[in-house]
């Protein structure tokens, strides 16, 4: 009887532990079966594009024809911690099923087996329209695909007419008709609008805005210096004379010294808003910055970027598409949703309510002929045909893991350069040995 009394506890443990493996069971069960009629998406839009994406969504949820009775669950995820936490949960089976993203970490996420090829489901009708081409090849590796793109992005330059009625326009258009659109008279147009602002002599305006300490946004000055981040074989570039005269030519737009054309500090919502109080005449950035500009009250054009001895100042190329899930739990269903959110109507809708460039030819035709009568027209109001033209000649960003390796520290390097006035050649030494510290640790890792 006393030997029954002490096993007791321990009966009464085990039966609690059994009854926890259960539940535990039984709640993955329902998670799972209570997924099996849903597609998860993520994403890390905001404001006008996640309006215009939750539209479409609701359009295929609402059709039993379209949608098979697999509905779309959508999840916004903050861009910063976006890639992170992607990888960190479909190991663990609570990512998305499919999700939004850049191709610029295709590479990492196939190394890791995160991610399942859509070419068995991909057909001529889907991919054969889409241009510029890199907009599919970026998606492509190994001879697999694993993205369809939704639209391609790119940087160029913003200019305004001010309040005063001034604005660089004409002077942009006979540069370039004469062959003299270069840095030097870039400099030299920007420093004629950073002054006084001539309707509030108490306010400094600006004559150029942008990134200056950022890798991305640099990038055209670095190809236009015949400069590469990453070498066609693959190899590192970051104390190169090129990287050297790159550097150069941020310092002198955007130092620390008084001839400087951009204002110090300048983030993206204080560079939105001097653009449209007219503080600001130029601006180097994507579509995605139309929708910080209020259309009604501000005039303004998008163009290609200076050249710099003879060499076009092409910007990185980034494409966004849908990528699937190896973990994801009906992939049939989710590549039916992909190719609705990939596709003419969803795309049209994103190009003329989002300001998302359309990369399907047929569309792009379509806008483009509604132009000829009618002069507000979406393909006009967002400048389409101009960044479409600079997509054509812009460069594939790298998705490589050594590309990935120096975006920090070349970062950091910039803003050594441009804010604290840290020599090019000693700023970017510090980034090389960084980036090649990174890098062995990578190797060493196996990564």
């Amino acid at each position: 009887m006393e030997r029954l009394k002490a096993a007791a506890p321990l009966v009464g443990t085990a039966f609690v532990i059994l009854f926890l493996i259960g539940l535990q069971s039984w709640l993955r069960f329902s998670a799972v079966s209570g997924r099996s009629h849903r597609i998860v998406m993520w994403h890390s839009y905001i404001g006008k594009e996640e309006t215009v994406l939750k539209e479409i969504v609701a359009k295929y949820n609402a059709d039993p024809a379209l949608n098979q009775g697999y509905k779309i669950e959508i999840l916004s995820v903050s861009f910063g911690n976006f890639p992170d936490k992607l990888t960190n949960s479909l190991p663990r089976g609570q990512g998305p099923d499919i999700f939004i993203y850049a191709h610029d970490r295709l590479d990492d996420w196939h190394s890791k087996g995160l991610l399942a090829p859509m070419d068995f489901w991909a057909d001529k009708d889907l991919l054969g329209d889409l241009t510029p081409t890199q907009t599919v090849n970026a998606f492509i590796k190994k001879n697999r695909l694993y993205g369809i793109p939704l639209t391609a992005k790119n940087l160029a330059l913003y200019y305004r007419t001010l309040p005063d009625g001034t604005s660089p326009e004409q002077e942009i258009r006979e540069l370039m008709k004469t062959g003299k659109w270069d840095i030097q008279s870039f400099k030299k147009l920007a420093k004629k609008y950073t002054r006084k602002c001539p309707w509030n002599s108490s306010l400094k305006c600006y004559g150029l805005g942008y990134m200056a300490d950022d890798a991305y946004h640099h990038a055209p000055w670095l190809h236009a210096s015949g400069g590469r981040f990453v070498s066609e074989s693959g190899k590192i570039q970051i104390k190169t004379p090129e990287a050297i005269d790159a550097a150069k030519i941020a310092w002198d737009l955007a130092g620390d010294h008084a001839g400087a054309v951009c204002p110090p500090e300048l983030s993206y919502p204080l560079m939105s808003d001097l653009f449209n109080r007219g503080e600001i005449a130029m601006v180097i950035s994507g579509p995605w910055f139309m929708s910080q500009i209020d259309m009604k009250k501000v005039k303004f054009s998008v163009t290609d970027l200076p050249s710099s001895q003879g060499r076009y100042a092409a910007p990185f190329l980034t494409i966004e598409g849908i990528y699937m899930s190896s973990r994801a739990a009906n992939p049939e269903a989710a590549f039916r949703a992909i190719r609705y959110l990939t596709g003419e109507a969803s795309s049209e809708l994103r190009a003329r309510n989002a300001g998302q460039m359309p990369v399907i030819r047929s569309v792009q035709n379509r806008m483009r002929g509604e132009c000829i009568t009618n002069p507000d027209c979406a393909f006009g109001k967002f400048h389409y045909e101009n960044f479409n033209r600079i997509a054509n000649k812009s460069i594939v960003m790298p998705s490589s893991a050594e590309a990935r390796i120096l975006w920090s520290p070349y970062t950091k390097a910039l803003a050594a350069i441009v804010r604290r006035n840290v020599k090019p050649e000693k700023a970017l030494a510090e980034a090389a040995w960084e980036t090649e510290k990174y890098l062995g640790a990578c190797l060493r890792r196996g990564k």
